[in-house]
């Protein structure tokens, strides 16, 4: 009895990639907009008190985009090797 194992290919691989890099550009956004997002001002009262800071917002949903579009980007990648995967293995078919 031989048994065939599913063959690892690199459009699987590469799409596997870019769901990772996705993923861990949003955590690594959301944690840097929760960790540093906050800043200490003082208000009229001469106290001090946390505020958010829109900057650093702006810069964590930067990181976001920037993860979500290269990632996008390797999906497109993987979609075009997938193509020519299966091209080569209808080629061999013929």
């Amino acid at each position: 009895m031989s048994e065939t194992q599913p063959q690892l290919r690199e459009s699987t691989t590469n799409t596997f990639v870019a769901w990772v890099v996705m993923v861990l550009g949003c955590i690594a956004g959301i944690a840097f907009i929760i960790l540093f997002g906050q800043i200490e001002v003082r208000n009229e009262n001469l106290d001090i008190v946390q505020v958010w800071s829109g900057k650093i917002i702006a810069v964590g949903l930067g990181i976001i985009m920037n993860g979500l579009l290269f990632g996008y980007l390797l999906l497109k990648v993987s979609s075009i090797l997938q193509y020519y995967e299966q091209r080569k293995i209808t080629n061999l078919a013929d």
